[in-house]
């Protein structure tokens, strides 16, 4: 098992941290609409502790990140998709700590604890911005955040059916990547 980034593939530990981060964020926002009239309900406590989850995942991954290097950029990829690439990630990352960061302010706002699957309970962590206000960013972030999983989406198939590299390959795992080192360039760190 590949725990660490190679030039050709991401290893094993940022790969299980991307797709959790994935999985939490949609389980996030199904718990949210179930739970959408009654903010006190189990649900949105789940939903809480899913976004705090999503959290502590983001901050691994950006020490991850910060710590081991990337898999190399095909030789074929332009400058200007790098640039949307390192911008696009770098995007990601600040949304998935802005977006936990509203929530559990918000429900600090409203009154309601934010217990982490019961286990204990984080201290209020309160904002001048009113309750409206913040819901209101909570979900401009959900959206802005979606609006970048669709041209994060976008880019990996385009890699994967149009460039026929493996891009998209490097990040699924057990599949790994067939790119040779002479085949590619190693990027201004993203």
């Amino acid at each position: 098992m590949q725990w660490r980034n190679t030039d050709k593939s991401y290893g094993t530990v940022p790969q299980t941290l991307h797709w959790l981060i994935v999985i939490g964020l949609i389980a996030s926002y199904f718990l949210s609409e179930a739970a959408e009239h009654d903010e006190a309900s189990a649900l949105m406590s789940v939903h809480r502790s899913v976004g705090i989850t999503i959290l502590v995942l983001a901050v691994l991954r950006v020490v991850w990140r910060l710590a081991d290097r990337r898999p190399l950029w095909p030789a074929t990829m332009a400058g200007y998709e790098r640039l949307i690439a390192r911008a696009t990630h770098w995007t990601f990352y600040a949304l998935l700590f802005a977006l936990p960061i509203t929530g559990w302010m918000l429900s600090s706002t409203e009154g309601d604890p934010v217990r982490f699957f019961g286990l204990f309970e984080l201290p209020p962590l309160l904002s001048p911005a009113g309750e409206e206000m913040l819901e209101e960013l909570h979900e401009t972030l959900f959206n802005v955040l979606l609006a970048f999983a669709v041209l994060h989406i976008v880019g990996a198939l385009k890699h994967h059916l149009w460039n026929r590299d493996d891009v998209l390959r490097s990040m699924l795992p057990a599949l790994g990547s067939r790119r040779h080192d002479d085949a590619s360039t190693r990027g201004v760190s993203d």
